[in-house]
């Protein structure tokens, strides 16, 4: 540890990521040289965006020892139910959530995840970042941030919308230096001053690596904000019970307003570490009022697709250690393998079918099937449980081209930012965003309406198909409804 005094400039000892040393050894058919100058790339590229951090002085606390210099840390951020946007520069940049990345050997980086409203100051951004040693002491650092877009700019996007942003501020590598960081600021100001006015630092405790079969976190499911009225408590649990099924073992959801019995349904699910819930508010002048909101989002469809991809991509950095795949979804899909009973075996099928290639892709895509309500030969039953929509027959025989409409397995290894619908963004860039599954090996069932300002629901409704591979899940997707569904009638009793 570094005495007072005698401070240094900290410096990144530069060393080929850890685990990547394969990219070494040309694979059969590659022209001999091709994988060795892949790595080196990588490894160029991540010297190139590195930045030199700097020690703070003593004036935003470095030495500071009182009560009020303590710094709020916290290893359990879903324990924060309501995440509040930090403003650091006004009306342009909002901070959401900040977590520690240490996937690549000898860069350890902060990922924090912000919103832009319209460009940001011409000038470098900086990140502050504050360590607490033993006995109180507080150390920081500050390090010029590097900016990337959680959007891609053929989308397009006005010059004045709120877009999402991921910071990364490399962090220093100090030998023998102990302590996590903190807590870290974003804005236009070097070695800020006030860590009070800063956001807690995610860093999850599980040191779990191993994403074996036996792990039962080794799929998370991120859930986007849900924001409606009707009272879907009962569908909820048939969407919790049956991806359980499948091999999910926790649950992101994202709450902006819904009937306080889906909530009774969360916290349930939330007592027994199945589901972790969070309030969702949007950053600025964005509506917060439950009818302003939905009116404002019917209207731009864009704004609401790019603010989708915030708690998407805060799922996905919480889950980093925790999970070996994050899986975007909505509440009327389900991701249902053909030939396997779980997910478990439909991964082990694609990783053993594509050999070595299968860690050259961040995610893994499965394509889409309509199940639409209007196919369906069925009454409707006085409860959920009697048929649930998760085990409808009727299909269109069309499926929906790769790429669109898609879901996907998103490794945490290898993604950088995360889509509705694949990785966005790798972590090394020579690694590819996705690869598509055979439909005959799986499909995502989506139960809804069809919408005809979407769709040609006419064409797709001509050529119809039977699938019963859910029907599998029956007996059990029911059983485990009954027994949740009973528990719930026995808090409401109380």
């Amino acid at each position: 540890m570094q005495q007072k005094g005698n401070r240094k400039r900290a410096r990144l000892r530069i060393t080929l990521p850890a685990g990547n040393t394969r990219h070494n050894i040309p694979s059969r058919g590659e022209p001999p040289g091709t994988r060795s100058i892949v790595a080196y790339s990588w490894a160029r590229r991540l010297a190139l965006d590195y930045r030199p951090s700097k020690e703070c002085d003593g004036a935003n606390g470095t030495n500071g020892t009182t009560s009020e210099m303590a710094l709020e840390t916290t290893s359990d951020a879903f324990e924060l139910t309501a995440i509040r946007w930090l403003e650091t520069i006004p009306r342009r940049l909002f901070l959401y959530s900040g977590h520690l990345d240490l996937r690549v050997a000898g860069y350890p980086s902060l990922r924090v995840i912000a919103v832009k409203h319209g460009p940001l100051p011409t000038s470098s951004l900086f990140c502050t970042v504050w360590y607490e040693e033993e006995r109180g002491r507080v150390r920081s650092y500050s390090m010029e941030a590097l900016v990337s877009p959680i959007w891609l700019e053929e989308w397009g996007g006005e010059t004045d919308s709120y877009t999402g942003i991921l910071v990364s501020c490399q962090l220093p590598s100090l030998e023998g230096y102990t302590a996590y960081p903190s807590r870290v600021y974003v804005g236009a100001t070097s070695c800020y001053e006030n860590p009070s006015h800063s956001l807690a630092i995610f860093r999850d405790n599980e040191t779990q690596k191993d994403y074996s079969s036996s792990n039962s976190k080794r799929f998370t499911l991120c859930i986007k904000g849900l924001d409606f009225d009707e009272d879907i408590s009962e569908k909820l649990v048939a969407f919790v019970e049956l991806h359980r099924i499948l091999g999910a073992g926790l649950f992101y959801f994202y709450v902006f307003d819904v009937h306080e019995n889906v909530l009774k349904v969360l916290r349930l699910y939330e007592r027994s570490n199945v589901v972790r819930w969070f309030d969702l508010t949007l950053p600025g002048d964005l509506p917060n009022d439950k009818n302003d909101r939905r009116e404002f989002f019917n209207n731009d469809i864009w704004t609401k697709r790019r603010m989708e991809l915030i708690p998407y991509n805060h799922c996905f950095y919480e889950n980093l250690r925790r999970s070996e795949f994050v899986i975007p979804i909505d509440v009327d899909e389900a991701i249902v393998p053909v030939k396997r009973k779980s997910w478990h075996g439909l991964i082990f099928d694609e990783r053993r079918k594509l050999g070595e290639t299968f860690e050259e892709f961040a995610s893994y895509s499965v394509r889409n099937a309509y199940f639409f309500p209007e196919l369906q030969n069925k009454s409707k039953p006085d409860s959920f449980l009697g048929n649930p929509d998760y085990l409808d027959t009727v299909r269109t025989s069309s499926i929906s081209p790769e790429g669109d409409s898609v879901k996907s397995f998103i490794s945490t290894r290898r993604a950088l930012t995360v889509h509705n619908h694949y990785a966005l963004t790798t972590l090394n860039p020579t690694t590819r965003r996705a690869h598509h599954l055979d439909p005959n090996d799986a499909l995502k069932h989506h139960h809804r309406a069809c919408d005809s300002r979407y769709l040609d629901c006419d064409l797709l409704m001509e050529d119809v198909r039977i699938d019963v591979s859910a029907l599998r899940y029956a007996n059990e997707l029911k059983a485990r409804m009954k027994v949740t569904l009973n528990d719930l009638n026995s808090i409401d009793n109380k």
